[in-house]
């Protein structure tokens, strides 16, 4: 094995992230697509042996030891052949760890052409001396170690079966692209190779994404990101792309490493998923507001359009509470159309229809917007009035039957009056007992010559 001086002088570094290296080896959504095939869960102790295996791969980059000698191998070639692992499997988890490395090296800004060269070869040297030996583990055909043919064979159908991988020169030109990037570009090799990489790109892909690509690798930073790409045949996929810039000694970029990884069924799933969010969440406002609807529609009054007396009961039950609570007054006025059995005998029903209809305008036009107006029942309407002494209360009453006297509802009859009962809570009051008073206030009013307001103080 040739020694590789940068991984001398930065093995410090490496050790000491350690963990971050070998967590975003572990990480990696091929490893853990690996280890779900293979029903393999690592616990504390086999993930420690992960650590040390990384350990003894950076001693025998470094000399320090051969990775054969490493007393590390059984314990984690053991875990490999428990679980069944297959070539593929095999070389794919360490051209994942590889990766891990060179893409720590980038992150700190130190990667160089001639580093990633190093790392490439004596990753394939530690990777088939381990391959030998779980070749022997497992009883396979044994590969002589001076044949690197079938091992580089290997290590090329993993990275094919996987990663959609191309290189480029500094202007964007295709110098290399792999198989997979064949097969899921629909074009050929001979199709790919001295073109420009905007080949693929998808017209409806944002320019300033590529702006922010080119900028951010021009800079000798690697980027990565979504990308969707148009195949030969129209149709478009999406990648999950790393761009890595490649530096030689001086420093100076040679060429770009894409490395992609083909995510179009997991975004079209999440299209369709975000699709049925909102045809869900579309439903369930028509829902809720159906639901406002039948809600509205149970509280209002539906010729009238004020609240019924079913939604009256709920205001008056919390007006009462709320008026103990304040030790405030609340009074209450009942109300009823004067002979108003004669206008539906006499005129029709649709005319008393009308009056009724006036009459709630009349009505709603001279209280607050804090007093509740609602339909009793029949010709009787409800007014509450919270913070509302008797006296305040009666006059209200007799502002509102004043309107009515006056008003000419251009029917037949032009003219029609109402009678007032008016109350007010005391302390001992429940809603039963203040009703009752205002009922009898009013029959005192209907029987005192109509077209009157009678308080309870007046009985």
């Amino acid at each position: 094995m040739n020694t590789v001086i940068q991984i001398k002088e930065f093995s410090y570094l490496i050790r000491v992230n350690k963990s971050k290296i070998v967590d975003t080896w572990l990480e990696n959504q091929l490893v853990k697509d690996i280890f779900l095939a293979h029903q393999l869960v690592l616990n504390e102790e086999q993930k420690k042996v992960f650590y040390d295996i990384f350990e003894s791969i950076i001693g025998s980059m470094k000399w320090e030891l051969s990775i054969s000698d490493s007393s590390i191998n059984g314990r984690f070639l053991k875990i490999l052949s428990t679980s069944s692992f297959s070539t593929n499997d095999f070389f794919t988890l360490f051209m994942s760890l590889k990766n891990s490395l060179i893409l720590f090296f980038n992150l700190e800004g130190l990667l160089s052409f001639k580093l990633l060269k190093d790392i490439e070869n004596n990753f394939l040297e530690i990777t088939k001396e381990l391959f030998i030996i779980y070749e022997q583990m497992n009883d396979l055909e044994s590969i002589p170690k001076d044949d690197n043919t079938n091992l580089l064979n290997e290590y090329k159908k993993a990275v094919d079966l996987s990663t959609i991988v191309s290189k480029t020169n500094p202007k964007g030109i295709i110098t290399y692209v792999n198989d997979k990037f064949c097969e899921i570009s629909g074009y050929s090799r001979e199709e790919l190779i001295g073109k420009p990489h905007n080949i693929v790109r998808h017209p409806s892909m944002p320019s300033h994404t590529f702006q922010d690509l080119w900028t951010t690798i021009k800079s000798k930073k690697t980027w990565n990101g979504l990308i969707t790409n148009l195949r030969k045949d129209g149709r478009s996929y999406t990648v999950n792309s790393t761009m890595v810039p490649i530096l030689d000694i001086d420093g100076d970029i040679v060429e770009f490493i894409a490395i992609r990884n083909d995510v179009t069924d997991f975004e079209q799933a999440k299209e369709q998923l975000s699709n049925l969010n909102k045809a869900m969440k579309h439903k369930v406002d028509e829902l809720y507001s159906m639901a406002q609807t039948l809600e509205q529609q149970a509280s209002i009054d539906v010729l009238t359009g004020v609240f019924n007396r079913s939604k009256f009961e709920e205001f008056f039950e919390f007006e009462m509470q709320k008026s103990r609570m304040q030790r405030t007054k609340l009074s209450i006025i009942l109300l009823d159309i004067d002979d108003f059995k004669n206008i539906n005998d006499n005129f029709g029903h649709d005319i008393g229809d009308e009056i009724l209809k006036s009459i709630t305008k009349l009505i709603s036009l001279n209280i607050r917007a804090t007093d509740t107006l609602s339909r009793w029942g029949g010709e009787e309407f409800v007014i509450l009035l919270p913070g509302t002494h008797l006296e305040q209360a009666k006059i209200v009453a007799n502002n509102i039957r004043k309107r009515i006297n006056e008003y000419e509802f251009g029917l037949t009859p032009k003219k029609t009056t109402c009678s007032f009962g008016v109350a007010t809570s005391n302390d001992a009051d429940t809603k039963e007992s203040l009703f009752k008073r205002v009922d009898t206030v009013l029959y005192k009013a209907k029987n005192s010559g109509k077209n009157i307001v009678i308080g309870e103080d007046e009985i």
